[in-house]
């Protein structure tokens, strides 16, 4: 399923475009493999995940809330990030622009409140766009197999 360096290269362009942030907030990291780079690279991370694919037990200064990420819950990070977070995708952005923190999402597929009425990915990433209110939308593509296409904003 997807491209296994996908996180790697994920926390590397999450590393170079905000240089100065020191922890993460990371939604819907199933095997946990984002949050496990990020803290590789030095950075304090906290993990919301429905349902954990993994051993659930803080590990390596990453730690973990078992449950579903909705825009209302409480942001302490820096920055809130989601590779492929399926039904959270929307909720990071809007989580995000409301607290006004930095945000970067993979997105995959149309799942989500947000993700009715829309008919593809070009759509779904336009509408993703829409949910950032007056911030400034950047897009970038990672060097990865399948849906590569990182939405953020800084």
């Amino acid at each position: 399923m997807g491209d296994t360096h996908r996180n790697q290269h994920f926390a590397s362009f999450i590393k170079k475009q905000f240089p100065k942030i020191k922890s993460v907030l990371v939604v819907a990291d199933g095997k946990g493999g984002l949050a496990r780079e990020l803290a590789r690279q030095g950075l304090t991370v906290r993990v919301i995940e429905a349902k954990p694919r993994f051993k659930w037990h803080d590990r390596y200064g990453i730690k973990y809330q078992r449950g579903w990420f909705t825009r209302e819950h409480k942001v302490t990070e820096d920055l809130i990030v989601g590779m492929h977070p399926d039904e959270a995708t929307a909720e990071i952005i809007i989580a995000a622009t409301a607290s006004r923190k930095p945000w970067a999402v993979v997105p995959c597929c149309l799942k989500g409140e947000a993700a009715k009425g829309v008919l593809c990915f070009k759509g779904w990433l336009n509408k993703l766009r829409s949910l950032a209110r007056n911030q400034t939308v950047l897009e970038w593509q990672l060097p990865i197999s399948g849906k590569n296409v990182v939405l953020y904003h800084k």
